[in-house]
């Protein structure tokens, strides 16, 4: 069966409730997010746009902030242990992610992307408290949520530990490596999976369809760490709209390079806004 696929290598589809989601207790007793169970009511698929993961970093580790992010983009994973369910008042079982690990990975990605806009505006006293030095070695200590890591990345007496490769002292490329390194980590975590897909043809060549080699994440957290890295290595830019504030992929691959809002939508809306008025 022939299923066209967007030209992106990554292919990001989620599975979102359309009846949205609901807090339960779950079988070991924490809080478990949940799809509603209406009748008639099943789900849709999503495809996240690129600037999904700036929207969980700055989620409020409420019940209600959490809540509406996952009825726009689903759940975090697809896959559960038993003890992950949770019962329903009509009897049913549903499984779901805890607050806890909600609010877990909400702050694990939030502390590098932070580290990742230090690097950018070149924050050297904050890349000073990541960075240490000594005169043999070079490393960092990264502290969030999940983890606590204190890691050397080169010393001088490990040959091909690539010591000589950083000035004395400079902070900037090591945080770099260090962000590298983290981001590294999630990703093997929840490792994306190469498959072939379908590509429609450009009007240039037949106008059929060839295979390609695409690569899906596992689940809405790899996805997020998937474009996380995409962002990082450069691969798109990403912009806040004027109109709703979230963030949208601006130039090759999204809209004009001169966007200020993410839709058309909400291009008519800033249009509507009382003259300064934010």
């Amino acid at each position: 069966m022939i299923i066209p696929v967007k030209t992106d290598p990554f292919i990001i589809r989620e599975t979102v409730s359309e009846a949205g989601y609901e807090w339960l207790k779950g079988v070991d007793g924490k809080p478990r997010l949940v799809p509603r169970r209406v009748a008639g009511v099943g789900f849709r698929t999503c495809e996240p746009h690129p600037g999904v993961f700036r929207e969980f970093v700055r989620l409020a580790p409420t019940r209600d902030a959490i809540q509406g992010f996952a009825g726009q983009y689903g759940d975090l994973f697809n896959r559960y242990a038993l003890e992950q369910g949770a019962g329903r008042a009509d009897g049913t079982e549903a499984h779901g992610t805890s607050l806890g690990t909600w609010t877990q990975e909400i702050g694990d990605m939030r502390v590098l992307v932070e580290l990742w806009e230090q690097i950018q505006h070149r924050q050297i006293a904050s890349l000073k408290k990541i960075v240490k030095w000594t005169a043999k070695d070079v490393g960092y200590v990264i502290e969030t949520p999940k983890h606590r890591v204190n890691v050397t990345l080169a010393h001088a007496d490990i040959p091909g530990s690539g010591f000589s490769r950083f000035s004395p002292k400079d902070v900037l490329l090591p945080a770099k490596c260090a962000l590298q390194t983290e981001i590294n980590k999630r990703i093997a975590e929840q490792p994306t999976v190469p498959r072939l897909a379908w590509t429609p043809d450009t009007k240039e060549t037949s106008g059929g369809y060839h295979q390609r080699l695409i690569f899906t994440p596992p689940n809405l957290l790899g996805a997020m760490w998937l474009q996380f890295a995409q962002a990082v290595a450069g691969e798109f830019e990403l912009y806040p709209c004027d109109a709703c504030g979230k963030f949208f992929q601006r130039g090759p691959g999204g809209r004009r390079a001169d966007a200020t809002t993410c839709s058309d939508a909400c291009r008519q809306r800033k249009k509507r806004k009382p003259k300064g008025q934010s």
